[in-house]
């Protein structure tokens, strides 16, 4: 949290240095500066495999129907939004979700390696927590809309304390993941208060011993209360596919791939600091 903070006390600065004048004001379509403080109501889908070089594939577990843990949890999320020119935006998003079940489970599991027998109870601890950088390029810009595209890279950490009976598994799947996108958006002007915006991201890519893509999207409107106000909501779409090779094993000689496939959907209530 420290780190995150540190970013956007740095992004503030850097927005800070040049005067609102020479910059332009290019109200309401676009902020010169934001940030935004959102209520997020995340729904998630977590399969994960742990499969192992020597011994093969695992179980395919859905931590949520088989492990119990919860798919819909109230987290808050943050972002930050700097608009350096007519043509050029830089915008900063993060969100962490974490969450933890106990149950029992009802078939044998193989994971990494290690065999967790039926009836066996078992704790979990998921933690993932994301940070979105993205720089958007506007071809066009009109009176009432705005289109561009442009680059993003999210970096996913991922923290997982799996115990069975008691017992904490020394496979788990901890690291960071980077994934970057193609990033495209829409946005438009209703009246002089209403504005939406849709963006729309994807790519797939290997970068060291992570190999994935992602397919994001989001829709968002927002009423223009005052010059330094705004409120609005949001829906975010995002579907994650990582293979992670690489992962330590506590055999001798052996290697651990993670096969992920996450979904994080969220409906977001929201208000803008804007100027």
């Amino acid at each position: 949290m420290r780190r995150i903070v540190s970013i956007f006390a740095l992004l503030a600065l850097a927005a800070s240095a040049p005067p609102a004048s020479a910059q332009g004001v290019y109200e309401p379509l676009f902020d010169t500066f934001n940030f935004k403080f959102e209520a997020s109501w995340v729904v998630t889908r977590t399969t994960i495999r742990l499969d192992s070089e020597l011994l093969g594939k695992g179980t395919t577990l859905s931590f949520e129907d088989d492990l119990g843990l919860p798919d819909k949890e109230a987290v808050p999320s943050l972002s930050f939004e700097w608009q350096f020119g007519r043509r050029h935006r830089l915008g900063v998003r993060w969100q962490d979700v974490n969450r933890d079940s106990s149950t029992q489970v009802l078939e044998e599991i193989e994971w990494g390696g290690e065999i967790i027998p039926i009836d066996a109870s078992i704790t979990l601890g998921f933690d993932i927590r994301t940070l979105a950088v993205d720089y958007t390029y506007y071809p066009w810009v009109k009176k009432r809309w705005a289109g561009g595209f442009g680059l993003g890279f999210r970096v996913m950490d991922l923290a997982t304390v799996l115990t069975a009976d008691g017992v904490e598994l020394e496979e788990q799947i901890n690291g960071t993941a980077p994934l970057p996108y193609v990033n495209f958006e829409y946005r438009r002007i209703f009246g002089e208060r209403w504005r939406f915006k849709a963006q729309a991201g994807w790519l797939e890519i290997k970068i060291g011993d992570v190999k994935g893509g992602q397919y994001i999207g989001r829709l968002a409107g927002e009423y223009i209360t005052t010059k330094r106000w705004g409120f609005g909501a949001a829906i975010n779409y995002s579907n994650v596919n990582v293979d992670w090779t690489g992962i330590e094993s506590p055999i001798e000689g052996d290697v651990l791939t993670a096969v992920i496939d996450l979904d994080i959907n969220d409906i977001s209530l929201y208000f803008r600091v804007r100027w």
